[in-house]
């Protein structure tokens, strides 16, 4: 072999199997989905190429025993191909078609889930291949699986549509042209689907106007808005949960809308799949922040509860875990009610919900805000003192806290010092976006501004109160402006 043979041969054994897109494919896959995975690829009925099985077997073994970095391309190569001379060309194109393998396993898993679209597509196979001994069995089967399924979002109406269609191809051949068929079914469960998805849409868009400058349009709106209200299509559960939806963004005013809202989410939300049950239940979350922004606390409380029927109800979590924000911003309502004793028990008794990888680092930033809410100055520097979150938003958020918790023991040394890192911090990472940077920065402005003026100095507090006060985003607006305000008397 020549020296440039061993050369290249040496770079591709370098090259492990970590820096692969198949491994970052594979590597999010569970143990159970690995299992099922190995399955699909064995059966000949979807893949008969043996070196594609031989090379998901090098892989899954490996990751199952963490040994991705020190596993090469040649290695693997070998292994795949029981010790063909290497072919780079050739390797990737292995890899990229088990990958298609894995996309269309993928593609099956969902299938398989949709009780819906196999009955559907079991009436479209049987009316195009024209097996008439299967017609009665067929449609038997699609009322039945349509009978017990227990959800109903808009999908739901879309496949009561297809069935009936399916159903009209069945049956159209062999009756009498002058008898009743079921257009009128086909037609009224397709305007069901269309509402209940064209509401979903507008409400999605309603929501996103509010952070884009972007224009959305969408077409007969007022049209469907009028239709809702004069007919009965309040019976279906997503119409009647999307059209409250635009109520409430239509009227935030009038929070009777919001409370309708509740009471169809108490007694209809579990009729909606995860997805969509989220996004109706964020709706009133958002509506709750919003109330609270423009000085209603009591919508506090009304967060906490929805929030936790979110749990309850596992809408809100994602894989059977709570996002960490998600907790935090519980804690944090709880905390502006000053429900101290409630907020322990919903961080030690909630906290099994976090990701075992985020838990340790939710629970302490949570406690540290608890403590600080309490006055308990002490354990929050033993908390956060010599913590250095992973996590960039509990870095800037456990500093930001840092920096009050050593203005409140007037601890000036180690608040200027504080101060200054965690400027420099800010300005020199360009991980974040600079929108995320300037309530923060703001907050080390106006605080350090605040430590340089005298306690006497009433004009220039006043002077360094007004600005605060009419700068939008500063993080702890509200304690900054406090701690003014306790000077200023």
């Amino acid at each position: 072999m020549s020296e440039k043979h061993l050369i290249e041969n040496h770079h591709i054994s370098q090259t492990s199997l970590s820096d692969t897109k198949l491994y970052s494919v594979l590597a999010q896959f569970s143990v159970y989905d690995l299992n099922r995975l190995g399955k699909f690829i064995r059966s000949p009925y979807f893949n008969k190429n043996e070196e594609l099985i031989s090379l998901f077997e090098a892989v899954n073994s490996t990751i199952r025993n963490g040994n991705a970095m020190h596993l090469g391309k040649l290695e693997l190569w070998e292994r795949a191909t029981r010790h063909k001379p290497y072919n780079d060309l050739k390797f990737r194109k292995l890899c990229s078609e088990l990958l298609k393998l894995i996309e269309r396993f993928l593609m099956q898993e969902v299938f398989e889930e949709n009780s819906l679209q196999k009955a559907d597509n079991l009436l479209a196979a049987v009316y195009h291949r024209k097996l008439e001994a299967l017609y009665n069995t067929s449609v038997s089967a699609a009322e039945r699986l349509s009978a017990q399924y227990h959800f109903r979002p808009a999908s739901y109406y879309y496949y009561e549509y297809s069935f009936e269609r399916n159903y009209y191809n069945l049956t159209s051949l062999e009756i009498d042209r002058s008898k009743q068929v079921n257009i009128d079914q086909i037609a009224e469960n397709l305007d069901k689907f269309y509402i209940a998805e064209k509401l979903r849409c507008y409400f999605m868009m309603i929501d996103r106007q509010k952070m884009s400058s972007h224009d959305y349009h969408v077409l007969f709106m007022d049209e469907i808005i009028i239709h809702i209200e004069s007919g009965n299509l309040r019976e279906i559960v997503p119409i009647n949960l999307y059209y409250q939806i635009h109520l409430m963004q239509k009227e935030s005013a009038v929070s009777d809308h919001f409370e309708e809202l509740k009471q169809l989410m108490a007694t209809h939300i579990n009729l909606l799949p995860q997805q969509e049950a989220y996004e109706v239940l964020a709706s009133a979350l958002n509506y709750c922040i919003n109330k609270v922004n423009s000085g209603n606390k009591d919508y506090l409380r009304e967060y906490m509860e929805l929030s936790l029927m979110g749990i309850k109800k596992e809408i809100l979590l994602i894989n059977g875990t709570l996002d960490p924000w998600a907790f935090r911003n519980i804690v944090f309502s709880g905390l502006r009610l000053g429900d101290f004793n409630w907020v322990k028990d919903f961080i030690f008794g909630y906290q099994h919900y976090i990701d075992s990888q985020h838990r340790e680092n939710a629970v302490s930033f949570n406690l540290a805000n608890l403590y600080f809410y309490q006055k308990n100055f002490g354990e929050v520097l033993k908390l956060l003192q010599s913590v250095e979150y992973d996590d960039p938003s509990y870095n800037r958020n456990s500093k930001t806290i840092l920096l009050a918790t050593y203005y409140e023991l007037e601890e000036i040394e180690s608040l200027t010092s504080l101060l200054s890192s965690f400027e420099l911090y800010l300005r020199r990472n360009k991980s974040i976006p600079e929108n995320r940077k300037t309530p923060y920065l703001n907050l080390i402005k106006f605080l350090r501004s605040l430590v340089r003026t005298s306690n006497t100095d009433l004009n220039n507090l006043q002077k360094l109160r007004k600005k605060v006060d009419q700068t939008e985003r500063i993080v702890s607006k509200e304690w900054l402006l406090e701690k003014i305000d306790a000077l200023l008397t």
